[in-house]
């Protein structure tokens, strides 16, 4: 009886015993989920964290997930496993652009209009050495294509990562030189008045087919109603034929296949179409380059168009400063105090456009590494030359990237940016100050000597 009794209950410690391995094996699997999860997952413990668009946070924690921001502020909460970047002593900003430059690509001369030509079609990024760039806190690139008059389209490449992440935009702004203009006003006006042709040809040749197609319906409808009023003849009914196919279906409606427009001309195709995202950065050597632009551009006012200016030491931006300011323009110029031309007297062109209302991004002078180097200096100098902080701030981080029209996952450090940070060893308007950590996607790219040396 007892042993029979043994035998009922055994089945029972068996299927008992079943069921605990199995919510066992899910506790684990689901910690090890977790796990996994907080090896994705970066935190950054910084001194200061610098967010462009907020408030500068002392001793505050970024947390990044999956290469994006997810978290800014101070004492925040993150899982335990997470990977945690001590930085207490550093302040961190958000990753700088080189919104124009050439660095590492052969020079080359274009004229004419080009605008099927790409930056990228010379970019060939294992024969590059970044170094010079990313030692500088620069996260990322605008090449430009080369050349006179309409030389073709920048491209966008991050400085470091995977094959994948590299590459942000193949066909950005489309630069325009003006710098010459004895040439290059020819060939601007130009290439407006052919791309404008261009849309007429495809304007044109839709009005011949939309009416090609109206004047056949009337045909056909005609056609229909003359047989509608003849009486049917009798047929006698005849049986299907063996094998014989089905009536096919009715053709597709005819499509209109526009004609091509020049490749060379589609960039300015795009301007003049309002496509979004297209642009032109004008380049400008002297303040008559300005007023000669404006001049082509008086017919074409809803052009979309930046100004690149190639401040010198005696540059004489400053006589249309105003004008600048009262088309708001968007200017992307160099960090550089120079001296009013034929006199001695200091001269701040930043400070003019900023004060007059234009806004201002600021890049290297040159792809000299000097000039990377000297890229937070000269906006220190601009800073105590009397450009309040917030704007010389914005003219190195968020303003460059919305002259690409990137602003949005770029240039500030907010939740859903991309974790593209630079760590300095000071405060970002310090010319003493350091770059010793680089981060593209919450990702450790780059570090100081010093730094790897410490690890």
């Amino acid at each position: 009886m007892r042993q029979r009794r043994n035998d009922q209950a055994f089945p029972l410690l068996r299927l008992l015993s079943l069921f605990a391995a199995i919510a066992f094996a899910l506790s684990l699997g689901q910690g090890g989920a977790r796990a996994q999860d907080a090896e994705r997952i970066v935190v950054v413990k910084a001194g200061r964290i610098i967010t462009v668009t907020g408030e500068e946070i002392e001793r505050g924690e970024i947390v990044i997930r999956d290469g994006k921001i997810e978290l800014v502020g101070r004492r925040l909460e993150y899982p335990a496993g997470a990977t945690i970047i001590e930085a207490r002593d550093q302040t961190v900003i958000p990753g700088l652009l080189n919104a124009f430059s050439r660095h590492g690509l052969p020079n080359f001369n274009r004229s004419g209009v080009g605008g099927d030509n790409k930056a990228a079609d010379d970019v060939i990024l294992g024969e590059i050495d970044f170094e010079p760039l990313l030692s500088n806190g620069f996260t990322a690139v605008a090449f430009c294509p080369p050349g006179s008059g309409i030389p073709g389209l920048a491209s966008v490449y991050r400085t470091a990562g995977t094959d994948e992440q590299r590459l942000l935009d193949a066909e950005n702004y489309l630069l325009v030189s003006m710098a010459n203009p004895a040439s290059d006003k020819g060939v601007w006006r130009g290439a407006l008045t052919r791309a404008k042709a261009e849309i007429d040809k495809v304007e044109k040749a839709r009005k011949e087919w939309e009416e090609k197609q109206k004047k056949e319906a009337e045909e056909a409808k005609k056609k229909a109603e003359q047989e509608k009023a003849q009486p049917p003849a009798q047929q006698p009914a005849q049986p299907p034929k063996e094998g014989e196919k089905p009536a096919e279906a009715k053709p597709e409606p005819p499509k209109f296949e526009p004609p091509k427009i020049d490749p060379a001309h589609q960039p300015i195709v795009d301007l003049i179409q309002k496509k979004a995202g297209s642009r032109a950065l004008i380049v400008l050597a002297n303040a008559s380059d300005f007023l000669h632009n404006e001049e082509v551009l008086k017919d074409w006012k809803d052009v979309a168009h930046n100004y690149y200016l190639r401040l010198g030491i005696s540059s004489d931006f400053h006589l249309v400063a105003k004008q600048l300011g009262e088309k708001k323009a968007f200017i992307l110029t160099h960090g550089l105090i120079g001296r009013f031309p034929a006199t001695a007297s200091r001269n701040n062109p930043v400070a003019q456009f900023i004060e007059a209302g234009c806004t201002v991004a600021l890049t290297p002078g040159s792809d000299s590494t000097f000039e990377f180097n000297q890229y937070r200096t000269r906006l220190a100098d601009l800073a105590r030359a009397g450009v309040r902080r917030e704007d010389a701030i914005k003219a190195i981080t968020l303003h460059p990237w919305k002259l690409i029209g990137m602003d949005k996952e770029f240039g500030s450090i907010e939740k859903g940016r991309s974790a593209d940070l630079v760590f300095l060893d000071g405060d970002i308007l310090d010319p003493a100050a350091q770059v010793k950590r680089v981060m593209i996607l919450g990702e450790t790219v780059w570090e100081a000597p010093e730094s790897q040396a410490a690890r």
